[in-house]
């Protein structure tokens, strides 16, 4: 089996953890930087990825085949083994004993442009900027936001900058796109879940930023987003399950017993 490493460039001790306890196990096709303009060969069966959810979404943009996460950062949504378990990493990768959670991205269209994002697509405006006006047009009807930004998320992207901004936490399978306001004008403004069978048209009446999974990309006043055909698949451990990571990760939905422990 062919294995590559990508790290982030402050957890290189921590990838070179990871690389010494497989490199007797596995061929190592390669041992990169995450930030590195690197395409790696096609024949690869799983990449590693040792740092946060940011270069699990870096290393998930440079690759086809599956990549697993091994938490070296803080959140780690994305992260199915803590550098404490690579002993049971490397027997799971023996027997393929994973969860294959394949999750679907959004495309979106720009100055002539194709990209995709696994998390979101933000327009935001300049700090100097005065608030702006969106419109948001789909088949189904019309949406005027008078905001600062605008976030239009996938599910997997619903527990990350959407949720920051009051937004709904989506079940990975859900099939729908959620628009969330980024400092709203009227407050009753909140997210809206349509679905992923849409192809939304938003139109700012300024150039603001297009940001996709935190990276700024351009200025622009007009995007046209839809679900990509393409999925990613992210490996997990046959324990894992979705409720039980938000529990951890951020502390949604724990029951609170009377001794005051949580559950």
């Amino acid at each position: 089996m062919k294995i590559g490493i990508f790290y982030r460039t402050d957890y290189f001790k921590a990838a070179e953890v990871v690389y010494s306890a497989l490199k007797d196990e596995f061929e190592i096709s390669f041992f990169k930087d995450s930030s590195e303009n690197f395409q790696p060969e096609s024949n690869v069966s799983v990449v590693l990825s040792v740092g946060g959810d940011g270069t699990v979404l870096r290393t998930l943009k440079k690759v086809q085949c599956p990549v697993l996460g091994i938490k070296a950062g803080r959140l780690g949504f994305f992260s199915g083994y803590l550098l404490n378990e690579i002993d049971k990493l490397v027997k799971d990768l023996k027997s393929w004993n994973f969860i294959e959670d394949k999750r679907w991205v959004l495309r979106i269209e720009s100055e002539g442009l194709n990209y995709f994002a696994i998390n979101d697509a933000v327009l935001l405006k300049n700090v100097e900027q005065k608030i702006v006006d969106f419109l948001v047009e789909m088949k189904d009807g019309t949406f005027y936001y008078h905001a600062d930004g605008l976030v239009v998320s996938t599910p997997t992207g619903s527990s990350a900058y959407a949720l920051a901004l009051g937004g709904p936490i989506m079940l990975p399978n859900v099939e729908a796109f959620e628009i969330t306001p980024i400092a709203p004008q009227f407050l009753a403004t909140r997210s809206l879940v349509i679905p992923s069978s849409e192809k939304i048209r938003i139109s700012a009446n300024e150039p603001v930023n297009l940001v996709l999974d935190g990276d700024i990309l351009f200025r622009t006043n007009e995007i046209f987003v839809k679900k990509c055909t393409r999925n990613i698949v992210l490996l997990r451990p046959k324990t894992y399950d979705f409720s039980t990571s938000i529990k951890e990760k951020i502390g949604y939905g724990k029951l609170i017993l009377g001794n005051g422990n949580q559950v």
